[in-house]
């Protein structure tokens, strides 16, 4: 049931636009939720979520992200998230995701593993 996760963030590091909505398509349902500390509003469309990780893209070219690691339960799932470039992960982040029909529904995301600080 988690596969559709690691599919939403295979797009992130993919240079074409065509296999990036591909994958997306695979991973969310009808009604999107996105939302991590970057963009200054929550995501509800897909169009909007396609520029988003085509920035990401432009900003570190060559850089993916990458699922090490997944919880589930009741259709909810915690991911944790590595942004690598050339091989060097320069975050580590924790997506939040509900997930309907083997899809995302929404998926809420937050910078580092929630160290005290």
């Amino acid at each position: 049931m988690t596969d559709c996760i690691h599919t939403l963030f295979s797009a992130w590091g993919d240079p074409s636009p065509e296999a990036r909505a591909t994958a997306t398509d695979a991973a969310i349902g009808p009604e999107l939720y996105y939302s991590d500390p970057n963009p200054p509003a929550p995501i509800h469309s897909c169009d909007d979520y396609l520029t988003y990780i085509q920035m990401f893209g432009e900003m570190a070219p060559g850089a993916i992200a990458k699922v090490v690691d997944i919880s589930e339960k009741n259709g909810h799932a915690r991911a944790t998230v590595d942004f690598i470039i050339n091989e060097t992960i320069t975050q580590r982040g924790q997506y939040f995701v509900d997930l309907k029909d083997g899809k995302i529904a929404r998926i809420v995301g937050f910078s580092g593993m929630g160290e005290p600080r």
